[in-house]
């Protein structure tokens, strides 16, 4: 029987990197996005169409990154991807003219357009792909789309250094080693995550899909010798020639902080909770 332990790790690492959590409509619809746990109060934000000069509590965040020694800064989306937002080639610039270094997550649907391209390669920091599956009827029940990225194309970019990630669930559990070994194939891609569902409230809907996580760890460490362990829970399996870490985001002790283009800081890792701790309605 899988036993599944969610029990959140409050004991944090120094700050290593820092999130920027855009907010507003994605291009894809992921059954598992974090942002469905408080979709009702973050549905009410979208600030992709707003310059970033116009962001509240921007120059504030930086300059608390700054006083934490914080370096590496990471554009992501809450609930929306940060390849949407028109102004992300000046944001990567303007981030990276402030003094930090400047990475991206992106689900990669738009990672081809000569724009993005341009801001991808900008980068001085890392470029993470999730790849959750290399099957359309899979897809279809992960994100809500049919029609796949060109990862071939995608993964084929230069860029300073790649990661792929996959969030494991129920959906994509039987295809696991088949993205591996397509994700191998690629010199870009140093190295890949595999992610374990997390949310703060909706525990009993995703179980299912963090028993799957579960259940493929455990083969893996039945075949496969650990490398490395890191950020206390973080194991590194080597599979395909390429490091394979599987992460489980609330046990893992690295630390974050996290800006929400709302204006919203949080001086906490685990994402959910920050923003309800610290976002004024």
């Amino acid at each position: 029987m899988i036993v599944v332990n969610t029990a959140k790790n409050r004991a944090r690492d120094k700050y290593t990197f820092a999130n920027i959590n855009l907010l507003g409509k994605c291009n894809v619809d992921c059954f598992f996005c974090l942002g469905k746990d408080i979709e009702d109060i973050l549905c009410k934000q979208n600030q992709l169409k707003t310059h970033f000069s116009q962001w509240a509590r921007f120059q504030e965040f930086l300059d608390l990154c700054r006083k934490n020694e914080i370096q590496n800064l990471y554009l992501t989306g809450q609930n929306t991807d940060p390849l949407l937002y028109p102004w992300l080639e000046e944001l990567v610039n303007f981030i990276q003219g402030q003094g930090f270094n400047c990475g991206v997550r992106t689900n990669g649907f738009l990672a081809l357009r000569p724009e993005s391209i341009r801001a991808l390669q900008a980068m001085k920091e890392e470029v993470g792909y999730s790849v959750h599956t290399l099957n359309p009827v899979t897809q279809k029940m992960i994100l809500g789309r049919t029609d796949l990225p060109d990862w071939t194309g995608i993964l084929s970019l230069p860029a300073k250094k790649v990661r792929a990630s996959l969030v494991l669930n129920r959906c994509n559990e039987a295809e696991f080693f088949d993205i591996l070994k397509f994700l191998s194939g690629f010199p870009q891609v140093k190295y890949i995550q595999v992610r374990r569902i997390s949310t703060d409230t909706r525990e009993a809907l995703l179980m299912p899909d963090m028993a799957a996580f579960e259940r493929v760890y455990t083969k893996v460490r039945e075949i496969f010798p650990m490398t490395r362990k890191f950020a206390t829970d973080v194991e590194e399996y080597e599979i395909y020639g390429k490091p394979i870490d599987f992460w489980r985001t609330v046990k893992t002790s690295a630390n974050s902080m996290n800006y929400f283009s709302d204006g919203t800081i949080s001086d906490l890792y685990f994402v959910i909770e920050g923003y309800l701790k610290y976002h004024q309605a």
